[in-house]
């Protein structure tokens, strides 16, 4: 009898830990790229039994088990149809103070789309007893949902970022921001930068922090207040403050590394998966280059079919005069140009596939940060054509490792082109390096994306402590963190000694002046 009771109890045991989570992703990020890395996580966590509901601009047509889908619609059509739609071309025109404003624009709409949206009022309308095991959300934008927490209950939180670890996460995660050899994520400065450049970094960062927690929490702040019509939720800095730990898509192998606090897991290159067969046609196509083929794509955001045709022209010329390469060029929309024998137009392509094969032996890119890992990772050089944000940084962390060359677009020409293809191609350092760099980002203990998942089970099952890998400086703030206010009373205690001490000696040599006139005064008398 008390063996069929022991035998009941380890069941029952069983089936709680084997039975699934409860997760919701909020990913309000609009950008198919940043979906794609993120899908990778849900889908692992879904593979694993776990049940997750997504809510996105971004919605897979394949039903997958295990993930439910809530779409935010009129996102794309408000940032790319609408009157304030961006144009990522004119973007490298502007200066990096108006990139940084234009940044927290697109951030404000896209909450302003998503708050507006009935996909979200879905999400608002689940009852109250809908049990959250775990809350993820992308954290590169709109930290107004994390009004989901009280809605749920205050389950553990993870947040997710694609985008590096930009330093005003630095705010919400603690750990110790370091201007002077970290650049902003607009400036195109190295490491080592030059007086003036800290100088100037120090400035830009500065008026992003002005921009973030002047203006974009306080409206973040406002907006999740009217959606959840609670007037008592915390302040929205505080709400990020409650996320236990981040996952960030960053690795020494691409970028330099900087100061991370322990709640920060690095899971760089966690969307790169073994690579897929490709079709016959696309493969011969690749096999058929003499030297090599070449990848070019703009990414998702970016699209080939944004560029002023003159441009495209351009390309095409340049990629007519190297015969012995092959190039596949990303271009969404039907082109009325001549196109060369040697040139292969596709409105999508399989990236890491065609990449991961060995006679591709070049990408001109964008320089986003993922399919500059992607690149990386098979060992591919990269061509770079930056435009906006974080791509004006990854450029020149290419160009430190060696790995490939930049082409400025605002200066492009025909000669400046093919020269910079030329030199990426044929000088075998671009591709030494990148064989090194692949062998630095693959030496891995475990999977990123093994890793991520690990670490999204851990804050579930120690969601009670997760405190515990928390940085001090979250809550103590940057000011106190870095010793700056011990700094300031030295300073204003040695402002006063100097003061206090200067009027001494001013005192005393008034006295000694003073007693001299006295003494010469006398002896005129005499």
């Amino acid at each position: 009898m008390f063996r069929i009771i022991l035998i009941f109890i380890t069941l029952c045991t069983l089936s709680t830990y084997s039975e699934g989570a409860n997760i919701v992703f909020l990913s309000p990020v609009a950008s198919p790229s940043h979906h794609n890395w993120n899908r990778n996580i849900y889908y692992a966590l879904a593979g694993k039994g776990h049940n997750v509901t997504v809510l996105s601009p971004d919605v897979d047509r394949e039903i997958t088990k295990n993930v439910h889908y809530i779409k935010i619609e009129g996102m794309y059509e408000a940032l790319y149809n609408g009157s304030d739609q961006f144009n990522f071309v004119e973007m490298t025109k502007v200066t990096k103070f108006q990139n940084t404003k234009d940044f927290w624009e697109f951030c404000t709409i896209t909450a302003d789309v998503a708050a507006a949206s009935k996909g979200l009022q879905t999400l608002l309308n689940y009852p109250e007893t809908f049990k959250v095991d775990l809350l993820m959300i992308d954290l590169t934008v709109g930290p107004y949902m994390l009004g989901f927490l009280d809605k749920f209950n205050y389950p553990p939180t993870v947040a997710v970022t694609a985008f590096s670890y930009p330093h005003y996460m630095f705010h919400s995660f603690g750990g110790h921001r370091q201007p002077a050899y970290m650049p902003h994520y607009e400036a195109d400065f190295p490491n080592e930068m030059s007086l003036y450049q800290r100088l100037f970094n120090q400035i830009l960062t500065w008026y992003d922090d002005y921009l973030y927690l002047g203006h974009f929490l306080k409206d973040q702040d406002k907006l999740m207040r009217q959606i959840f019509k609670n007037d008592n939720l915390p302040y929205v800095l505080d709400l990020t403050k409650k996320i236990g730990l981040l996952l960030s898509n960053t690795h020494f192998a691409v970028e330099k590394m900087q100061p991370l606090p322990t709640n920060v897991i690095t899971v760089g290159g966690l969307q790169i998966r073994p690579p897929k067969p490709l079709d016959n046609e696309l493969k011969t196509f690749i096999e058929a280059g003499k030297k090599g083929t070449v990848l070019f794509s703009l990414g998702t955001n970016m699209k080939s079919s944004l560029l002023d045709k003159s441009i495209v022209q351009m390309f095409l010329n340049v990629f007519n005069e190297l015969p012995q390469f092959n190039f596949i060029w990303k271009y969404e929309t039907d082109l009325d140009l001549k196109i060369p024998k040697n040139v292969k137009l596709q409105g999508w392509v399989r990236q890491n596939d065609i990449l991961a094969h060995p006679n591709v032996k070049g990408f001109i890119s964008h320089c986003g940060l993922l399919g500059t890992q992607e690149a990386i990772w098979h060992g591919v050089p990269i061509i770079g054509i930056p435009f906006f944000a974080d791509q004006l940084r990854n450029i020149l962390s290419i160009i430190r490792a060696g790995v490939g060359v930049k082409v400025d677009y605002n200066t492009i020409s025909h000669d400046s082109l093919k020269a910079a293809l030329v030199e990426a191609l044929e000088n075998p350092k671009y591709l030494e390096n990148a064989k090194k760099r692949s062998r630095l980002f693959q030496d891995q203990a475990d999977a990123p994306l093994d890793r991520a998942v690990f670490w999204i089970e851990w804050a579930m099952r120690h969601k009670d402590d997760m405190d515990s890998i928390a940085s001090p400086v979250k809550d103590i703030g940057w000011f106190v963190g870095n010793g700056y206010d011990v700094l300031l009373i030295i300073f204003v205690v040695s402002f006063i000694s100097f003061q206090i001490i200067k009027c001494a000696i001013q005192s005393i040599l008034s006295k000694i002046c003073s007693k001299k006139s006295v003494t010469k005064s006398k002896k005129k008398t005499n």
